[in-house]
């Protein structure tokens, strides 16, 4: 019998992932999630699980696409079994703690990926906009 698939191993290959953002639209994805959720982390997390393709993760994994300390993903995926949207699954390979996805057709993931890619997507292009050039001072005359 072979060793179960890692996550890592299982990823859909997508875009790059929240952990590849620039800076600006990182704040950006963070203040909608705190709008939302109340929270700045959970629009990311919830992204990120979805890009798992089968729907188990651990938060040390998803550490690695998303730039958040393993303790607040943690955090956030115990949130999530208490709404029912994971369910932990018992140890996986090293005694990690991990999580699956009750319901793929959930409105809540459908949900999460089309603000997490909405805002992503506005919040890159206003950083992409020109600046405006600034006026030039009027050079000063003396007398």
């Amino acid at each position: 019998m072979s060793a179960a698939p890692s996550n890592r191993d299982l990823e859909v290959e997508f875009s790059p992932g929240p952990k590849h953002l620039s800076h600006e639209v990182l704040i950006a994805v963070r203040a909608h999630s705190k709008q939302m959720f109340g929270n700045q982390d959970r629009l990311e997390v919830a992204y990120a699980i979805t890009r798992v393709e089968l729907g188990r993760v651990n938060a040390t994994d998803l550490h690695r696409d998303i730039d958040l300390a393993v303790n607040r993903i943690r955090s956030q995926l115990l949130l999530l079994v208490s709404m029912h949207l994971l369910a932990e699954t018992g140890g996986g390979e090293g005694g990690k703690r991990m999580f699956e996805v009750q319901d793929r057709e959930d409105v809540f993931w459908k949900f999460v990926v089309h603000e997490f890619e909405q805002i992503v997507r506005s919040a890159d292009r206003s950083s992409r906009a020109p600046v405006p050039d600034r006026p030039k001072p009027e050079p000063q005359r003396h007398r």
